[in-house]
């Protein structure tokens, strides 16, 4: 099925595969993925990597940066040798796996391959036989291939290659063409207190779900920064009727092999939506993903260019849209102003064709059409949006904080009237300056459940 894709993934050179690839079942493999003619990245970096040179390469998400070095690594290998002879180092452990994915995928008709991924979280035992009998060993932590690279980490990275040659496709923001940016405002008060934040939060919720509710999508990703609330969330959405789950990192949330068992199932399309933090961020491509929604704003601008090129891969369509507190407002403006985002207000009048697509196979049809069974039947028994619950415990640990603060807030007013000697002007304007200290320092709402 030819797939209409946007033209940073097309090159203007009438050059296909072969002119690059020597390797016939490398060829094939490629194929039979669906991939018939190179990307810019893949036609610019493919060339230097197979005659060995150290490179630093940055290309928009999604353009297809992983095949550029696992056609080098699969090019090099000696099938006849079952020793590791190329090591790849990925950023995240779902990353790995989805390395690995890819170059088992593109490399099937390459009898002998041998490719694990290492990882942690996961019983050694089992990867110990492996390594005996492993051409390409892939595991964490590290970033070489980036849609984003600050100058500290170009510097970084000059220790561990000689003299590279550096293909940069993005000196400005990169954003995938095929990607529509919205916010909305949600109503909020202009506070720090914690027990208000559940007030935003459950606004939040409810303008998601009208939001699933009238745009029509395969599949979503939500970003939220708060780990408790993703499970309730994933709760909140699952019992109206888009089946989804949550994934976080194992400090205080799921084992690695759940992790993994949570991927798969997004993979397989056995959800509809998958909640996270900024886990899977980067580099995560899921291929039915054609719409991904920001409940909370990330810590920095290169996140949310990450975040929302999780949609739009290889040249697709897709949609994000940000729900955003009078709080986060700076950020949206610092995204246009500093960064030339277009990201514009959501309206009512918006169309939602332009991420539409039809999906490839007769399985993703099925399961496609299933869910809207389901969602249909549960519309009909709950025929308005349900309340907000959230964990018990958690708004207990929150009000216990609560209390803290406002004590705190007593102690600091006392000691300013005392001594006389701090003046508001050093703390952020608010109508309660210490909360509002206390919250960013120890930012309840990024590392509480």
């Amino acid at each position: 099925m030819n797939i209409e894709r946007t033209s940073d993934v097309q090159i203007d050179e009438n050059v296909n595969f072969e002119v690059l690839i020597s390797n016939p079942n490398i060829i094939r493999g490629l194929s039979e993925a669906g991939y018939e003619r190179p990307s810019p990245i893949q036609l610019k970096a493919i060339p230097p990597g197979k005659l060995g040179l150290d490179i630093i390469a940055q290309a928009k998400s999604g353009t297809g940066k992983t095949i550029v070095f696992g056609i080098i690594a699969l090019g090099m290998l000696d099938l006849n040798n079952l020793k590791p002879q190329v090591l790849i180092l990925a950023p995240t452990r779902e990353i790995a796996v989805q390395i690995k994915e890819v170059i088992c995928n593109i490399g099937r008709y390459m009898e002998g391959l041998n490719c694990h991924v290492f990882i942690g979280g996961l019983p050694i035992g089992k990867d110990l036989p492996k390594i005996e009998k492993c051409q390409i060993v892939i595991g964490t932590p590290v970033l070489a291939f980036s849609a984003t690279y600050d100058k500290p980490l170009l510097k970084a990275l000059s220790h561990f290659v000689r003299n590279p040659h550096h293909i940069m496709l993005t000196d400005d923001t990169p954003c995938l063409q095929g990607v529509l940016q919205y916010y909305q405002l949600v109503e909020s008060p202009e506070t720090s207190n914690i027990l208000e934040k559940f007030k935003i939060y459950e606004a939040k919720f409810i303008k998601l779900a009208e939001l699933l509710g009238r745009v029509p999508f395969y599949q979503c990703i939500v970003f939220i920064n708060h780990r408790g609330r993703a499970v309730d969330l994933a709760n909140y959405l699952t019992n109206q009727g888009w089946m989804s789950l949550y994934i976080s990192g194992m400090e205080r949330g799921l084992d690695q092999q759940e992790r993994l068992e949570t991927m798969s199932k997004a993979r397989r399309f056995q959800i509809r939506v998958l909640v996270c933090s900024d886990l899977i961020a980067r580099g995560i491509d899921i291929e039915r993903v054609n719409l991904v929604v920001n409940l909370d704003m990330p810590k920095d601008a290169e996140t949310y260019l990450h975040r929302v090129g999780r949609t739009g891969r290889y040249g697709t369509y897709g949609l994000a849209i940000s729900f955003v507190d009078v709080n986060e407002m700076n950020f949206i403006e610092s995204l246009k102003e500093n960064y030339h985002v277009g990201i514009h207000p959501l309206s009512d009048e918006i169309s939602f064709k332009h991420h539409q697509r039809t999906l490839i196979t007769e399985t993703d049809q099925k399961a496609y059409e299933k869910f809207l069974d389901e969602r249909d039947t549960i519309k009909v028994q709950i025929p308005e949006v349900l309340p907000v619950v959230f964990s018990t415990d958690d708004k207990k640990k929150a009000s216990h904080l609560n209390d803290k603060i406002t004590e705190k807030d007593k102690k600091k007013k006392k000691q300013m009237n005392v001594i006389n000697s701090t003046s508001l002007s050093q703390y952020p304007q608010s109508d309660n300056n210490a909360s509002y200290e206390y919250y960013n320092n120890y930012q309840y709402w990024y590392n509480n459940e």
